[in-house]
């Protein structure tokens, strides 16, 4: 059953950082394809279609079932997306098709503001949530002495330390398999705590010039440059929302889903998250 908000956009909708994409790019291809949805690229920037009713992306839009069904049955990797301006032209070996973006609705997905602050972090029922979790089970990389040494850094080091930042940075990115690799899943969750609470300027500088298409994919580099602009995705969003949130139940559902993400993507950007909660916790009583 969809939820409220999900209902709200059943018909299609777009993140608010779209048009910032849209007012750039004219030309571009079909970069990946999913069961549930697809990614176009143009030049450095993806742009992610989805299925109406389910969370958006940083970076993306979504469409009715229907018409997704029929899109992914037509295209293949590569083919060419023109972008008129208030539509995709998708230029498929057996047909031609438009997607409509203009008039669908703007959902924001900037990062919001929090009421909790670092010395309340520990008392929160997202924190206790989290704490629970067995992540060395469920996440992406095994905790070995090497892994074990650098999810260190990252809850002890300073991170006004430029160099330090950009070693952690260099080993983590790309670190694991799939589209988005554990290693950038874990520096998602960790930075985007550190942004929740604006702290930091010298990590997110490091996380910028750190993951690169030359370091990992292109699909991690797009959520971290949305990241690093503000944005999250929805779900992300909503997690964000829930450090001031005493409704436990709520909590555990935006967990699940996420950690539903991938095969271990949802669990290694809670765990990054929770090593940043954590990390800022011990700033604070340092």
């Amino acid at each position: 059953m969809l939820s409220r908000d999900e209902c709200k956009w059943a018909r299609g909708a777009k993140s608010n950082l779209l048009p910032r994409y849209l007012n750039k790019h004219s030309v571009g291809s079909v970069h990946s394809k999913f069961s549930s949805g697809l990614n176009i690229q143009v030049d450095d920037v993806l742009i992610y279609i989805g299925c109406s009713g389910t969370p958006l992306s940083a970076f993306g839009l979504t469409i009715e079932k229907e018409k997704l069904v029929a899109l992914l049955k037509l295209v293949r990797i590569d083919d060419v997306v023109v972008n008129k301006g208030d539509r995709f032209v998708f230029y498929g070996i057996d047909g031609i098709m438009n997607v409509d973006y203009q008039e669908l609705e703007e959902v924001d997905l900037t990062l919001p503001l929090i009421q909790c602050g670092i010395h309340e972090i520990l008392e929160t029922k997202l924190y206790h949530y989290l704490q629970a979790i067995e992540f060395e089970n469920v996440i992406g990389i095994k905790f070995d002495e090497k892994n074990r040494k650098y999810v260190d850094l990252l809850l002890n080091s300073n991170k006004e330390d430029v160099n330090v930042n950009a070693r952690i940075v260099k080993f983590f990115a790309g670190r694991g398999k799939g589209l988005t690799p554990s290693g950038d899943d874990i520096l998602m969750g960790f930075t985007l705590t550190l942004m929740m609470f604006g702290k930091f300027n010298s990590w997110r500088q490091a996380v910028a010039a750190g993951v690169t298409k030359a370091q990992t994919t292109m699909i991690s580099v797009a959520y971290l440059s949305a990241l690093l602009q503000g944005y999250a995705s929805e779900h992300f969003i909503r997690l964000v929302k829930q450090i001031d949130d005493l409704e436990i139940v709520q909590i555990e559902k935006t967990i699940k889903n996420i950690q539903s993400f991938g095969h271990t993507s949802g669990h290694d950007t809670l765990f990054g998250l929770f090593v940043g909660l954590t990390f800022l916790t011990n700033q604070w009583e340092g």
